[in-house]
């Protein structure tokens, strides 16, 4: 033996040609699953090429291990199918078709006669009665169909994977992985989401807690709903003492505030056009910054806010169609002239993150003069629901204004008639 060569790392061996190895021994609750007690991947021809592939070869098997714990014994089953008899009979299984004694049938009961004692009993017997077990909705499951609703079809989608994959963890942290990722959502229990609360406190403020449990809050009222549930949802109403009324909140931009803060936009058109359009409207940023050149109509002098390629809306009672003020409009159509229809009106933020890239450089320009950190951007929404509260605008047409869900709007006002009363209330507020 060489007394010069260095101590290998663990599951890390030299063969006898002189070669490197990885050996790993599969943990035991997962040899049912993987079908081997030990994994080998090639390293290398020498040590240093060994050690060079070490880390991506380590990697790789932790995670197949992570995934492994945690695929539905329904998709094994199912891909184990797929792979041995094609996809036509993995088809007919997946619609619960397949015909008892057929030849799809007995080609089944063969297969799972050929894997017994190599995978676990459960998928064994999912191939030959050739009927799936459906995976339990966990609160992993929950998140996952969460995140893929509101992404899809949306040009942001980084923000809310993160938010999930921190959710994810936390309540790892908190309550355990094994009971995040398989424990039925019916079995979770307000002690869990107590457990989450509690585990957050130790780092953030209440306040933020309460904005962080939003996402599971969310992700838990979806699946309820969609799955037509009989559950309760154990993150509804979570006390989270200090959380309301917190001295971190945001405050309405007073009249004073905005004629401080206002020259500050004057020496960039499109910092201009965003500040005078989102104090005339109380629109989010992001849903004037996603704005295309054909939602903005110069006759009805109005914009329609609706879901398209830039950007998603929060929810459903964000789509709406807003008067604009004559100064507002004129800015805009500075901004729309030479494109096309469906072209983006601020083109520098209709990309990924592009509505934090323009919240950065608004909050950067409001900063010059405006250094309480109460006041935001997202100030002037505040600011609009006040005005308008303070004009005597009724609630239900504030709610349409700033685009809160509502039932009553739709079923007071049509939409050209909903756009006029908009008008005479917002009106009020352009002073």
């Amino acid at each position: 033996m060489d007394t010069n060569m260095p101590k290998l790392p663990a599951y890390v061996f030299r063969r006898a040609n002189g070669s490197y190895r990885y050996k790993r021994n599969v943990p035991k609750r997962l040899v049912g699953l993987i079908g081997k007690a030990t994994l080998y991947r090639q390293l290398g021809e020498n040590y240093a090429e060994a050690m060079q592939n070490l880390p991506k070869v380590h990697s790789e098997i932790e995670k197949l291990f992570r995934d492994e714990a945690h695929v539905p014994s329904s998709e094994r089953s199912l891909a184990i199918i797929r792979g041995a008899l094609g996809s036509d009979v993995a088809e007919q299984v997946l619609a619960g078709q397949v015909v008892e004694y057929s030849q799809e049938d007995y080609a089944l009961n063969e297969l799972a006669r050929d894997i017994a004692g190599k995978l676990s009993d459960d998928i064994v017997t999912q191939i030959y009665t050739g009927r799936l077990k459906q995976p339990a909705l966990t609160l992993q499951k929950a998140l996952g169909e969460y995140q893929q609703y509101k992404t899809e079809d949306a040009g942001e989608s980084r923000e809310l994977e993160l938010r999930v994959a921190r959710a994810l963890k936390d309540l790892g942290t908190a309550i355990g992985k094994q009971r995040v990722a398989q424990t039925p959502l019916g079995e979770i229990t307000r002690a869990d989401a107590n457990a989450l609360r509690d585990h957050l406190l130790e780092r953030m403020k209440a306040s933020s807690v309460h904005r962080y449990i939003t996402v599971v809050r969310a992700a838990v009222n979806y699946v309820i709903a969609e799955h037509s549930l009989n559950i309760p949802n154990v993150f509804n109403g979570l006390r989270i003492k200090g959380a309301s009324a917190s001295i971190d909140d945001r405050l309405p931009m007073s009249d004073q505030d905005l004629a401080v803060a206002a020259p500050n936009f004057e020496d960039d058109p499109v910092a201009k056009a965003l500040f005078v359009t989102l104090t005339d409207t109380g629109a989010r940023l992001s849903e004037i910054t996603g704005l295309e050149v054909q939602d903005v109509d110069l006759q009805q002098r109005s914009i329609t806010i609706r879901p398209n390629g830039i950007r998603q809306l929060k929810t459903k009672g964000s789509q709406r169609t807003l008067p604009l003020s004559q100064r507002a409009l004129e800015l805009l159509q500075g901004h729309r002239r030479g494109k096309g229809d469906s072209a983006p009106i601020f083109a520098e933020y209709s990309r990924p993150r592009g509505r934090d890239a323009a919240s950065a450089m608004m909050m950067k320009r409001l900063r010059r003069s405006i250094t309480d950190k109460k006041l935001t951007m997202h100030s002037l929404r505040h600011r609009m629901k006040d005005k308008l509260r303070n004009t005597g605008c009724p609630e239900v047409i504030s709610l349409a204004i700033l685009g809160h869900s509502t039932n009553t709007v739709a079923a007071n006002y049509g939409s050209g008639y909903a756009l006029e009363v908009m008008r005479e209330h917002l009106k009020k507020t352009w002073t």
